[in-house]
């Protein structure tokens, strides 16, 4: 029998510390009274999503993203498991990732979601039919978030990536176009992941919010969660992608370890600033609120990764496209 991996013994112990911490946190907090939680839609789902009456807008959104989401991740399982990425070539990389980013705003735009559909009381059209009309487009949650996520994942590739060049000696070596030695189609590729990761930290936290009373320990609990999910996500992904040859590593080992920790940084900002987004059905932000809280969250994460490089002693060196 072959000895475990000391990487796996060393993320083992990694998980069970933020677990151990996130679940002692959990234990202090108060749960909220009935008559104060927030309810998506009863039952055992309450409060995971946002309410379809008083938020239609971004519950039919946060619904339409999950399940494009479900569909492109499953794509992805079959192109690993086939190796079809062996003959793609740089076009087929690209339309390929924009294939996977683009359902989230295209189908909205043609065919808008339930919730941006406006059905007049009273009201009847041709046939007797309600009168309908249509949210403006900069109304729209499902606007703003591809708007949010498609800043944020921007400055990413565009910035970010190349602190991975340098300190985790990461290295992208498919055929591709690429824009400051990033390949473009990964800028694609990138909005469809956040999308499906945002989400997802959006119904942990509003759970979080829904089923415990809000204090300082709910607030420190909240902190602790986003830390996790952050680490998490970001590891998860390292293991994911490592069956793809084209996306390598000096030391996966660091990768996993120090990587993870150096990527969830993107999320320890990105995940609190995104569930803001028109949470509060009655102040909704606009689109232009949306576009520069999205730079700004870009901003602090671009310092807390140069915080981290100058801990490590490392320059930072932008190199030129290949």
């Amino acid at each position: 029998m072959s000895a475990i991996p000391e990487v796996w013994v060393t993320m083992a112990k990694i998980f069970a510390t933020m677990f151990a911490t996130l679940g002692a946190l959990g234990a202090t907090l108060t749960p909220a009274r009935a008559g104060t939680r927030v309810s998506a839609r009863g039952g055992a789902g309450a409060g995971w999503l946002c309410d379809p009456s008083s938020n239609p807008s971004k519950y039919h959104a946060e619904v339409f993203i999950l399940k494009v989401s479900a569909c492109w991740i499953a794509s992805v399982g079959v192109v690993i498991a086939l190796g079809t990425y062996e003959w793609w070539g740089r076009w087929g990389y690209m339309a390929y990732c924009v294939t996977c980013a683009s359902p989230y705003v295209l189908v909205p735009l043609f065919a808008p979601l339930a919730g941006d559909v406006i059905r007049g009381k009273g009201a009847r059209g041709k046939g007797g039919v309600a009168a309908v009309s249509l949210k403006p487009l900069g109304e729209r949650y499902i606007f703003k978030a591809n708007l949010w996520i498609a800043v944020f994942s921007f400055i990413g590739n565009y910035w970010y990536t190349h602190y991975f060049y340098g300190v985790l000696n990461a290295e992208y070596t498919f055929d591709a176009h690429k824009l400051n030695d990033v390949p473009i189609a990964l800028y694609f590729m990138t909005h469809a992941y956040f999308m499906f990761y945002h989400v997802l930290s959006n119904c942990a936290l509003r759970k979080t919010r829904a089923t415990f009373k809000k204090d300082q320990r709910r607030f420190f609990f909240e902190c602790a969660l986003v830390a996790v999910m952050a680490y998490s996500t970001a590891f998860m992904e390292s293991l994911t992608i490592c069956g793809f040859p084209y996306y390598s590593f000096k030391d996966r080992d660091m990768a996993y370890t120090l990587g993870s920790a150096f990527y969830g940084i993107y999320f320890l900002v990105s995940f609190p600033m995104f569930l803001a987004i028109d949470e509060n059905a009655k102040r909704k932000k606009t689109y232009a609120a949306t576009f520069w809280e999205a730079m700004g969250s870009g901003m602090a994460v671009l310092c807390l990764l140069d915080f981290v490089r100058l801990r490590l002693g490392l320059d930072f060196v932008m190199r030129a496209a290949k």
